[in-house]
This record gives structure tokens, C-alpha cells and sequence, in this order.
């Protein structure tokens, strides 16, 4: 067994052969028997793309050296016996800790360690933070290291579209392998070359009449080998390619141009589109105009959502971006509404016209406990404010009559409709038309 802790920062502060050497390291490890129960702790930097694009490379580069001597010191501090410390290629780094006790330890070390890299890594002049999320694996009786890494690796990509908590424990019983993992990022990476993503399209009806009004967008992927890949799935993946940018810009494109080419009897309905941080940067709000103008949708049609995570980053650019859109009509959502870090401020400070309740919470709301007094006071909250509330996941006829008598003004959710194929939903809406 490997007992020898490599030095993060080190590798990190040098580009040529110590941290080829570090990450080889990592390789031979991964690639070894398995020889006594480890944990991994596999931590992204997700937005480390958009750092060097907006900052430059040579920010991107000290930022990684930073985050490499916080997480140096996080290991000396927090975790034993370290096994191994390593920057893998790209945006991630890789701790190896001696035994899988797991439990309320490992959580409160995860989410020590996403406060020590949260600090301000700026050279002391602008100020700099990441955006970080832990993917954690707790290794299994005959389980290999490389299927290992990849429970790990699965649980950093759903980590990183995961709202409110940053980490994530893989599940034990997930018996996805190295092989499949590779074979679900090759059809992603091909999916978007030939622009093979396909649209569904999950309707959105008013509360207090029943009335069609729009639908929301979704993703999925039809793949020989893997069946129907759903949006998270595809997401999870684009996160270990670095192409969550493309995926969600291609997803919008053809959004949009279908929309654009529903029957005259539809030209009522809404759209909605998912926008998440990536693409909130200071040209987005001109292309998507462009956009809309080239294919003909009406942006006073269109409704982006923003998780609540999406609108963190840089606040002030975000509201510039929406108020260029909601200028020329297009509506403005915040997503997964009371599951994020978001504060108050942003309902505020941000142009919104809708706020759309978590579909976690929806199965919650029955009866008289928290979850209704959580419920009856964003309503309240977001009505004082003039923004209309949107609830997802509504499955149960009782849970749209306790919406409908706390004033929730839209909703989307299986009682009426799953989401549905394009074709299938210009059917189902020229009957509700």
C-alpha cells in the first residue's frame, strides 16, 4: 500500500516533470489491486473554464496552485492516513484516504474541505473565488480502484448540477464501471458533434383553471447501447468533458426553433429554457437575442431559468444580462427556489418574474407541518414582491389543491402530463387549444 503523501502544491506550482510525475502517480495507483478498504475524495473546480476565459489562463493557472496548498494543508489538518494527493488533469484533484468509515465525520471534512478552498485565491488585487464541488466514494469488498474512481468521478458531475449541499457520497449499489462511464462521455462528446440531442418538452399549466400555458425544455439522448440518457445523466457527463457550455447552449438552440415553429393555434404558449452560470458571461445576452430573432420566437415568449446556484458567481453581470433580456420581454426564473445558498438579496437585486419551488418540496406540502408554512411563506414572499410562483413534480390531486389554496400560480408535474416528444406535444396542446 502506497503511505506516501505527495505533495499537491509542488506538483502544482511546477508544470513540467514533478507534476507529470504526481499525476503518474495517480495512474499507477488507480491502476493497482486493491489492497484494503480507501475513501476517495475527488474535488472539481467547476467553473475553471470560465475563469480563464474572463481572467486569462495565467489566473486559472495560480488559482489551481492555490486551491492545490489549501487542499495540502486540508490533508495535514483534517484527514489520516493519506494515502495519496494528486492534481489530475484538467480542473480536478485527488485525495486517497486510508478506511471508509464514512458517516457525519466524512461529511463535516468534505465540507471543511469546500471552505478552504473557498477563500479568497485573488493575488491581492481583484478578489477570487471558485466554484468547487467533492465527489466522495467510499471503496467496496472486490471492488476495483478504477471502478472506484469512476463512482467517484459519477458522484463529482452530479455534484456539480446538485443544488444546495457541494458534495455528494456515491451510492454504494451503483454498478456503473469504467467502461460504461467512458462509453456514456464518447456518446455525449459525439452527441453533441452531430447535434444528436433531441428535445421533450413538459408542459406548465395554470393553477386556478387548468389552462395549458407553455412548456419547459428538456434533454435526452437515444443511444443503442445505453437506452434513453436522461438530462442529468448527459449533464454528469458534459461536467467530465468540459462541455457543459455546449450542451446547454445546443439545448436552448433547439429549444428555441422548435418553439419557433409551432402552428399559429400555439402562438400563446411559452417556453422555457434552463441557463445556468457557464453562460451568464457579458455576450450571452446578445446571442440569445440573435438567436430569437433569426429563428422568429418572440423573446416576450421565452422564460430562461436560473438555478438559484447560477446567479452567485458575479451578480452584477448577471442582472445587466437580464435586464438587456427582460428590456426585449423575455421572462426570468429562478429555478429550484429554497434549495440553494442564495440570500434574500437576489429576489432584490435581480430582474424576476418567476419563482419556481424545488419539485423536492412538492410531495411535502400535504398536511400542516413546515413544509406548508415554508410553502405559504415564499408564496407570500414572492406575491409582496410581484413575482408568480411556479411548482414542479405535482403528482397527487391533493397536492394541487393545497397549491391552488395558497395562491401558487403555476404548475408543471405527471397528474397532467409527463414530459412529452414535440410531436406528441403539439398534439396534446391542440387539444387543450
Amino acid at each position: 500500500m502506497m503511505h506516501e503523501t505527495r505533495e499537491i502544491s509542488k506538483a502544482s506550482k511546477q508544470p513540467g516533470s514533478l507534476a507529470m510525475r504526481r499525476a503518474r502517480d495517480a495512474r499507477e495507483w488507480l491502476s493497482a489491486p486493491s489492497d484494503g478498504p480507501v475513501t476517495i475524495l475527488l474535488l472539481g473546480i467547476k467553473d475553471l473554464k470560465q475563469i480563464n476565459d474572463r481572467l486569462g489562463r495565467a489566473t486559472g493557472d495560480a488559482a489551481i496552485r492555490r486551491v492545490g496548498q489549501q487542499i495540502r494543508i486540508f490533508a495535514e489538518q483534517q484527514l489520516s492516513p493519506i494515502q495519496l494527493m494528486a492534481r489530475m488533469p484538467g480542473r480536478e484533484f485527488l485525495l486517497v484516504v486510508g478506511g471508509n468509515s464514512g458517516g457525519k465525520q466524512l461529511e463535516l471534512a468534505a465540507q471543511k474541505l469546500l471552505e478552504m478552498v473557498s477563500v479568497d485565491l485573488g493575488d491581492g488585487g481583484e478578489p477570487l473565488h471558485i466554484n468547487a464541488r467533492v465527489g466522495i466514494a467510499l471503496s467496496r469488498p472486490g471492488e476495483s480502484r478504477q471502478d472506484l474512481a469512476v463512482r467517484a468521478a459519477d458522484a463529482l458531475a452530479n455534484a456539480y448540477g446538485r443544488k444546495g449541499k457541494r458534495f455528494l457520497v456515491a451510492e454504494a449499489n451503483i454498478t456503473r464501471n469504467a467502461d460504461t462511464s467512458q462509453l456514456l462521455d464518447d456518446a455525449t462528446r459525439s452527441a453533441l458533434a452531430e447535434r444528436q440531442i433531441s428535445i421533450m418538452l413538459q408542459p406548465q399549466f395554470e393553477v386556478s383553471s387548468g389552462r395549458l400555458v407553455g412548456a419547459e425544455a428538456l434533454a435526452r439522448l437515444q443511444h443503442p447501447e445505453l437506452g434513453v440518457v436522461s438530462a442529468s445523466d448527459l449533464f454528469a457527463a458534459a461536467d467530465r468533458c468540459d462541455l457543459r457550455e455546449e450542451l446547454s447552449h445546443m439545448i436552448q438552440e433547439k429549444a428555441i426553433t422548435l418553439a419557433a415553429n409551432w402552428p399559429v393555434a400555439l402562438n400563446e404558449l411559452r417556453l422555457a429554457v434552463n441557463l445556468g452560470a457557464e453562460e451568464l458571461t457579458d455576450n450571452y445576452g446578445p446571442h440569445l437575442l440573435e438567436l430569437l430573432n433569426a429563428t422568429g420566437f418572440a423573446p416576450s415568449r421565452l422564460t430562461l431559468e436560473l438555478t438559484e446556484e447560477s446567479l452567485v458567481r458575479d451578480l452584477e453581470l448577471a442582472s445587466e444580462q437580464l435586464d438587456l433580456l427582460r428590456a426585449h420581454g423575455v421572462r426570468i426564473a429562478v429555478d429550484d427556489f429554497g434549495t440553494g445558498y442564495s440570500s434574500l438579496a437576489y429576489l432584490k437585486a435581480l430582474p424576476l418574474d418567476y419563482l419556481k419551488i424545488d419539485k423536492g418540496m412538492t410531495p411535502d406540502i400535504v398536511g400542516v407541518g413546515k413544509d406548508r408554512i415554508i410553502l405559504r411563506a415564499i408564496i407570500a414572499m414572492a406575491k409582496a414582491l410581484g413575482i408568480a410562483i411556479i411548482a414542479e413534480g405535482v403528482e397527487k390531486a391533493e397536492e394541487l389543491e393545497l397549491l391552488k389554496a395558497e395562491g401558487c400560480d403555476y404548475f408543471q408535474g405527471y397528474l397532467r402530463a409527463p414530459p412529452l416528444a414535440p410531436d406528441e406535444f403539439k398534439k396534446f396542446a391542440l387539444r387543450a387549444d
